[in-house]
C-alpha cells in the first residue's frame, strides 16, 4: 500500500474540518456524554502559565483552563474552527490569540511555553511524530506537555474492532481509531505520566515531560 502524501493528507483535512466546523460543537454532545466525562474539564485543569493548545478547534477545552494560565494561544489548521474558538475565547481572565498553522511546523520560537496542550488531535493529524517533536521544541525545558487522546485498546477484542474500523473513520474525518499515542510518546524521549482514563483505557489523559532538544537533533 502507498504512503500518502503528507501535504495533500493535511490540506484534506483542513477542508473536512472546515465544512465541519458550523456544526462541530453540537456533533461532540454525544462523545462528550458518552466517552469524555469529566476528562476534558481535568484536562484544562491542568493548564498553567504561558499554555499552547495545539489542535484548539472550537475552543470546547478554554472554559477549563485553569486560574494558573496567565496567557493562552491556539493553533488550528481550520480557519473555521479558529473563527468559532475566538468567539469562545470572549470574556476570559486571561489574554488569549489564535492563529491559523500546521501542528507539524509550529509557527512559535524554541521554548515559547509553559504548557503544551494537545486534545482528539493526534489521532488525526497525518504525522503525529513530528507533532510531538514540535510540542517538545516550543515547551520549556521546565514545561510540561498534556494530552487527552483517544488510543488503541489494550483490550485484544477492542483493539480488532477499532482496526477494522479505523480505515472508514480515516476516510470520513481523518481520524485514526487504532493509534498508540502514547508509546509513541515514550519512543521519541518523553517521560509519560498516567493522570486518568475512561471507557476501557481508550481515552487517556497524562502529562509528559519532554525529552532534551538534543534527542531530536
Amino acid at each position: 500500500m502507498s504512503t500518502p502524501n503528507l501535504t495533500t493528507e493535511t490540506e484534506r483535512i483542513r477542508r473536512i474540518y472546515d465544512e465541519r466546523a458550523p456544526a462541530y460543537d453540537r456533533a461532540q454532545g454525544l462523545v462528550e456524554r458518552l466517552a469524555l466525562g469529566s476528562l476534558r474539564r481535568q484536562f484544562g485543569a491542568l493548564m498553567s502559565g504561558e499554555t499552547l493548545e495545539i489542535g484548539v478547534g472550537t475552543g470546547l477545552n478554554l472554559p477549563f483552563y485553569a486560574p494558573a494560565v496567565t496567557r493562552a494561544a491556539g493553533v488550528d489548521l481550520s480557519e473555521e474552527m479558529l473563527a468559532r474558538a475566538r468567539e469562545r475565547a470572549a470574556g476570559l481572565p486571561f489574554p488569549t490569540s489564535f492563529v491559523q498553522g500546521d501542528a507539524t511546523e509550529l509557527p512559535f520560537p524554541e521554548a515559547a511555553f509553559d504548557t503544551v496542550a494537545i486534545s482528539l488531535a493526534l489521532c488525526t493529524i497525518p504525522d503525529p511524530a513530528q507533532a510531538l517533536r514540535e510540542a517538545a521544541r516550543v515547551c520549556r525545558p521546565d514545561g510540561r506537555v498534556v494530552l487527552l487522546e483517544h488510543v488503541i485498546a489494550p483490550a485484544r477484542p477492542l483493539a480488532v474492532a477499532q482496526r477494522l474500523l479505523s480505515p472508514l473513520n480515516e476516510r470520513a474525518i481523518g481520524c485514526h481509531l487504532d493509534r498508540d499515542t502514547f508509546t509513541l510518546a515514550r519512543s521519541l524521549g518523553f517521560s509519560v505520566e498516567s493522570v486518568g482514563s475512561r471507557l476501557f483505557d481508550i481515552f487517556q489523559l497524562a502529562v509528559l515531560r519532554p525529552p532534551a532538544r538534543a534527542t531530536f537533533d
